[in-house]
């Protein structure tokens, strides 16, 4: 057998994940030296690194002819004297080209220059693409996760197409691997793409039914309503960081959308899904505490097991989507996809598309829940609910079709649907004699911040006669994070117009105190997460500065969810101005209110 050609090769510790110095193994590692022990493996010619030193020793070792090849240069950087230079890698980042080079010393053999240069290129471009892959799932040192993908997100970029020796060759293949980067910019984390490749290389006909589809749907919208859009890419990366501690090196992660992530594993016995998943949702939920926020943390999980006639991936990732959402539904942290869980979750399809339906037979009524005077006890108005009625199912409440309305862009539908029957109700109250009795109608935050709001308001109360004071508008207190011009210009249109403005869901964000300084609103309504820390020391103290806050600046206080004599006397002790909740009254049907307030079953306050 020929002997071996020994070469010596210097190379750059520093540059992963290119080529990089791998502290436990005490040798190089990373792309360039992989690629280098392919070609050794295939040739007469053996490679050897130089250890590293704390100094760049390339350009010596090349002078005093030590070194063969000298590795890790990139375009712009001073390349040694009297080199030959074979590129290796390029790419155009920010409209600027990168390349990297080795360069052959004038101690390189003339027969080793021809044969490493033949064989870098008919490197394919999918062997470079693997090679960086299985160094970006493997990152070095102790850098936290996200910054690590962080990079190698860019390394990606540059280094996933080959180019041996001109960089024309392969422009048109890197401009397509630009577009198909399988990295998720705000985590690092593979993206869909990334996910679908593993998925075809895993999953077969034999190995399909070993798998499970685990999704992890995380509240992004509650986040940005209540925070920023930097603090929620912060903690996105806190659960990626978690979610990749707890993946092993069989399973595939990615995040497959602004609210989920995406898992990919071998089932596991139904008994042990708890113990798996309990650790994963403490030291997400301990974020908030960890890093001082003030926010909740919403996640939920649903797991899918694949059957053998499971073949598409995003219908795969849909129904685990569906279990999670079905889990925050029913307030649980995960959710099987169980036969039963996948029955339920088909009757929600049916009942989603029926909603057209039930607008048609008007099958959707006005609830009251009356509001009461937190001195007296009397009555002074009431909140409009929405209920569906349901020829099958019976009474729905809004969390079973509010969603699904959501979903199908529809809920500006229901909104509308619901002012027209409390100004109907209204001006038949009028028509009794009862003309001080107020009704606040809520709307979601796409409904107030579109542009045609206040032309649609006034279109359906001007088809009515009441006075319009008695007509309460409830903004959300999220619906003031987007489009904050427009929803200032409608409450100023809307208030001129005679309707009063209310804000609900008091003190749920950060953005409370703002809207009070923003906007000129008529009442605050506090949430009910106040109420219920009403007896507690700090949130008697919290809750006290609120109320007063509100009075100072003219405004009425309501609370809602009060069902206890302690937290009604801890309103009253703050002197809050209005009480709701089923301490004094349960929603009616519109019938029902309506009746108890004609025939005076009910304390009605008749003065302001």
């Amino acid at each position: 057998m020929e002997d071996k050609v020994i070469i010596y090769v210097a190379g750059n510790p520093d540059a992963y994940p290119l080529e990089y110095y791998d502290e436990q193994t005490e040798s190089y590692a990373g792309v360039i030296p992989e690629l280098l022990n392919e070609f050794s493996a295939e040739s007469r010619y053996e490679i050897i690194y130089y250890q590293p030193s704390s100094t760049d020793q390339r350009e010596d070792l090349a002078k005093n002819n030590q070194v063969d090849v000298l590795s890790g240069y990139m375009l712009g950087d001073r390349l040694p004297e009297h080199s030959d230079v074979i590129q290796l890698f390029s790419a155009v980042h920010d409209a600027q080209e990168i390349s990297y080079f080795l360069c052959f010393t004038e101690a390189a053999p003339t027969d080793f220059q021809r044969d490493l240069t033949a064989f870098m290129e008919n490197i394919s471009q999918e062997r470079i693409s693997g090679i960086l892959m299985d160094t970006a799932l493997l990152p070095q040192d102790n850098t936290p996760l996200y910054y690590t993908i962080g990079a190698l997100v860019l390394s990606i970029a540059l280094l996933v197409t080959v180019s041996a020796v001109i960089i024309r060759k392969y422009k048109q293949k890197l401009a397509l691997a630009q577009r198909n980067l399988e990295a998720d910019d705000v985590t690092g984390l593979g993206n869909f793409d990334y996910l679908e490749r593993y998925y075809h290389q895993l999953v077969n006909d034999k190995t399909r039914i070993l798998y499970e589809m685990v999704y992890f749907h995380v509240d992004t919208d509650y986040l940005l309503r209540i925070s920023s859009s930097e603090e929620t890419n912060d903690f996105l990366r806190h659960c990626a960081l978690i979610l990749q501690e707890h993946t092993s090196d069989n399973d595939v992660l990615a995040k497959v959308s602004d609210q989920g992530f995406a898992l990919l594993r071998m089932s596991s016995n139904i008994q042990k899904y708890e113990d798996w998943l309990q650790p994963i949702f403490d030291q997400i939920h301990e974020y908030p505490q960890k890093y001082n926020k003030s926010f909740d943390v919403k996640l939920t999980a649903g797991i899918y097991p694949l059957k053998k006639e499971d073949r598409d991936l995003n219908s795969i990732i849909f129904d685990a989507s569906l279990g999670a959402e079905l889990a925050e539904r029913e307030e649980k942290d995960f959710m099987i996809c169980s036969e039963h869980v996948l029955n339920k979750l088909s009757e929600d399809k049916i009942l989603q598309a029926s909603i057209e339906q039930a607008f048609a037979k008007h099958e959707f009524e006005l609830y009251i829940q009356f509001y009461v005077d937190a001195d007296s006890y009397e009555v002074v108005g009431g909140e409009a609910l929405s209920r569906w009625n349901h020829p099958q199912k019976g009474i729905l409440l809004p969390n079973v079709f509010v969603p699904m309305m959501e979903k199908e862009k529809m809920i500006s539908r229901l909104d509308y649907y619901c002012l027209n029957e409390v100004c109907a109700f209204l001006e038949n109250l009028v028509n009794h004699g009862i003309e001080t009795f107020f009704m606040s109608c809520n709307f979601s935050r796409d409904t107030f911040s579109s542009a045609d709001f206040v032309a649609q308001c006034k279109k359906i109360i001007d088809a009515y006669q009441f006075p319009r004071e008695l007509l309460i508008m409830e903004i959300t207190e999220s619906v003031t994070v987007k489009n904050l011009a427009l929803i200032q210009q409608n409450i100023l249109e809307l208030k001129e117009y005679g309707v009063r403005i209310a804000l609900d869901d008091f003190g749920e964000g950060f953005t409370s105190f703002y809207d009070l300084q923003k906007y000129p609103l008529d009442g605050i309504k506090l949430d009910k997460s106040l109420v219920d820390n009403a007896t507690t020391q700090n949130g008697r103290i919290i809750l006290k500065a609120m109320i007063q806050v509100g009075h100072e600046l003219g405004m009425t206080i309501l609370a809602e969810g009060v069902e206890t004599d302690e937290q009604v006397n801890a309103l009253q002790s703050m002197h809050c101005d209005v009480i709701q909740g089923f301490r004094f009254h349960y929603p009616l049907p519109v019938w029902k209110a309506k009746q108890q307030l004609i025939h005076a079953d009910i304390r009605l306050k008749t003065g302001n």
